[in-house]
């Protein structure tokens, strides 16, 4: 092993000595060096995207060719601005869902969006080392230590699995000293790996209301928990679950595949879901006949429904929840009072009122009412 490899252990709780190697790090990034760091799933080795030599040594010993772009790595889910559009809700949203945590995030981008971060932050002269194509990879370790050295440096920090190739990714100092014996300058110990598998990479491509999600490598997570992490889901809720609530579930399902160009069952697989209860309802009745045929008038056919009662557990997993009055929107907050930020009434100007007991006119009428709400809501909460 070269001599000016130097191997720190930091003790776990240490913060005086943890801050002391994140500085160090920091100063190595920044004069060119190569820093291993341990993360919850394999040793990491990064380089500065602002240093043409750290970006030189790093590219020859992941032997990885010139044009390739390595994943940035950030110290909160936040420094992501930096890089891409976190006014999109979809992004927004898989952004605080994955990190920080065992995830990496391709995320596809428009050339114009790249032009405009990179001037913003004066890097335009690093594009090919923060961005591949029209996609930049993204990674926020769940590991203080790192995320205290990635937060030493304005700069952005990018990082590949600290081996080289063929070799088998580290999950401990050791390992990783053993395969890149001499090529760094540094490497911080912080204990063996948490996990021993690699971060799950998720594909976020498209744009816009096309973006949609692909799980490119399964790792700690699996494409099951990482489609459900990231799910996107609406509630929508009334009081036995037979009358309005069904028809606001066909009638939003209907709206958000419309707007994506996809089938209503094509949701789930673009990270979206519609459900509906009822404060006192009765688990396993079907929709009221009326409301069924309502919607059939408009081509959504929720024959197939069948009621749920209101449980913590659906307030705890929808983004956004939506009652027919505010009696409904008490009763889900009776339930959950830590829901408020995200419970409200369909329409803002008061209730829906209840077509049980009425003819079929007045069920149309009230699937109408319920349609053009969730337009004008769908446009507030655009997921």
């Amino acid at each position: 092993m070269a001599s000016h490899m130097q191997i720190t252990m930091v003790e776990p709780g240490n913060r005086e000595q943890a801050r002391a190697v994140a500085k160090q790090a920091a100063e190595l990034l920044r004069d060119g060096g190569l820093v291993v760091f341990p993360t919850e799933t394999v040793y990491g080795v990064a380089a500065a995207a602002t240093s043409d030599i750290g970006m030189q040594r790093l590219r020859q010993l992941k032997a990885d060719g010139e044009a390739r772009a390595f994943t940035v790595h950030l110290p909160t889910p936040f420094a992501a601005d930096r890089y891409v559009d976190m006014a999109d809700p979809f992004l927004k949203r898989a952004i605080e869902k994955s990190f920080p945590g065992a995830v990496t995030l391709i995320i596809d981008v428009t050339n114009e969006l790249i032009d405009r971060k990179l001037r913003d932050s004066g890097l335009t002269y690093a594009r090919d080392r923060i961005y591949h194509a029209q996609s930049v990879s993204l990674r926020c370790p769940d590991h203080e230590l790192t995320q205290q050295m990635l937060g030493s440096l304005d700069e952005p920090i990018v990082a590949a699995a600290a081996h080289r190739p063929g070799q088998p990714a580290p999950h401990d100092a050791h390992a990783a000293a053993e395969a890149l014996d001499g090529q760094v300058d540094l490497i911080i110990d912080g204990g063996r790996s948490r996990y021993a598998r690699p971060s799950t990479v998720v594909h976020l491509a498209g744009e816009g209301v096309s973006r949609h999600i692909k799980v490119e490598r399964e790792g700690v997570y699996d494409e099951r928990y990482i489609r459900k992490m990231l799910r996107w889901t609406m509630l929508l809720v009334c009081s036995g679950n037979t009358c309005r609530s069904p028809m606001a579930e066909g009638l939003a399902s209907k709206l958000l595949a419309d707007q994506r160009g996809i089938a209503t069952d094509e949701l789930e697989a673009a990270g979206l879901r519609v459900l509906s209860a009822g404060v006192s309802a009765m688990p396993g009745m079907p929709a009221a006949d009326h409301a069924i045929e309502a919607l059939q008038k408009q081509g959504i056919d929720i024959a197939s429904h069948r009621s749920r009662p209101l449980t913590p557990e659906l307030i705890h997993d929808a983004d956004v929840i939506y009652t027919m009055t505010d009696s409904h929107r008490q009763a889900v907050l009776q339930l959950a009072p830590w829901a408020e930020d995200k419970t409200f009434t369909l329409d803002p100007r008061g209730d829906i009122d209840d077509p049980i007991g009425t003819g079929a006119t007045s069920y149309q009428r009230t699937a109408e009412v319920i349609r053009r709400r969730l337009e004008s809501r769908l446009k507030e909460q655009q997921p």
